[in-house]
């Protein structure tokens, strides 16, 4: 029998998602050759998919939970009736972060012509905040 290592154990582990237990089984059963017992366990039905983002449903839902809140905040830029910009808070993010320079000098001539930015909606992010814009106008 060929002498398996832990680095054959980990590769059949990472490669076929399966436990340390069946990696090494799989490995004994093979005489130590790592193709041959991925070939095992496939034959076996022992691999197991992994899925395409391995995020924990909790942490996705306090992500989507976030998402949601920022899509329900409004991103207002108006001057006197004519309003410039309405978009999620959400989208106007993405369009920051996409477009960094160009975005902080609009924001900065929008208020040199004082064009009033405004974030409407009805949930605790959104005052969070107003509030923290209404400390720092204070």
């Amino acid at each position: 029998m060929g002498t398996i290592t832990i680095e054959q154990i980990d590769l059949i582990m990472a490669r076929a998602n399966v436990s340390y237990a069946e990696a090494k089984s799989a490995l004994e059963q093979t005489n130590g050759d790592v193709v041959e017992a991925l070939l095992f366990l496939e034959k076996e039905q022992k691999i197991k998919d992994k899925a395409a983002f391995d995020i924990p449903p909790k942490a996705n839902q306090k992500f989507m939970s976030f998402i949601e809140k920022l899509n329900a905040i409004s991103f207002i830029m108006r001057k006197k009736d004519r309003t410039f910009v309405d978009v999620p808070l959400s989208v106007a993010i993405i369009l920051v972060a996409c477009t960094f320079y160009i975005s902080i000098i609009g924001l900065l001539l929008a208020l040199l012509f004082g064009i009033k930015i405004e974030f409407k909606g009805e949930n605790e992010v959104a005052d969070k905040i107003n509030s923290t814009i209404n400390h720092m106008n204070k």
